[in-house]
């Protein structure tokens, strides 16, 4: 290793000449993080007419504020537009979208069919596919609404179904009509 040469003490001296005579650059701060400047002590004896520098305390940095919480997301009915632009809900509702995939629930029991539409959304969105189509059925006789089609809407709003699905729409008659309905995927976070 090589040592740094030693400094002659008329080089010393013009060091601290040029070291007394530097002002430090004003910061940009907010008020509340300005940090308070501190007066050096000073000697009685007028003999000592060094000039000793202002130093300055350090404050501690100020803690990084925390993400806000998470919103919940909007929970999501039939045509109603909240994430999806309108061009697209439109397409959505007429059946102009693409489908990529079809989930019939026909003859599953409720239990079943939820579990089968959590497995078929993740499944749908890990192959990135993004219009589907679940068929659920109108329902029996006499029952204006069947079972699963009146707790589709609520199983695409719980957790993991919910963070999935962009929008959905029920279908139009080529498709399945009021027994079927369109689910808009969203695309996976890479």
């Amino acid at each position: 290793m090589s040592r740094r040469p030693r400094l002659s003490k008329e080089d010393q001296q013009l060091w601290s000449r040029v070291a007394e005579s530097v002002k430090p650059l004003k910061r940009r701060r907010p008020a509340e993080e300005a940090l308070p400047e501190t007066a050096p002590e000073r000697s009685a004896s007028k003999a000592a007419k060094t000039k000793t520098p202002k130093t300055r305390t350090l404050a501690p940095p100020p803690l990084a504020p925390l993400a806000p919480p998470r919103a919940e997301p909007k929970p999501l009915d039939p045509g109603r537009l909240i994430d999806i632009d309108r061009r697209n809900a439109e397409r959505l509702r007429r059946g102009q979208m693409p489908i990529e995939g079809v989930l019939d629930l026909h003859g599953h029991r409720q239990h079943e069919a939820e579990e089968a539409l959590g497995r078929f959304l993740a499944s749908a969105q890990a192959a990135e596919k993004r219009c589907i189509l679940i068929i659920t059925g109108k329902g029996q006789i006499g029952d204006s609404r069947g079972v699963l089609r009146r707790s589709l809407g609520e199983w695409l709003n719980q957790g993991a179904n919910r963070a999935r699905v962009l929008a959905f729409a029920q279908a139009q008659p080529k498709h399945g009509g009021a027994g079927a309905f369109y689910v808009l995927l969203k695309r996976r976070r890479a």
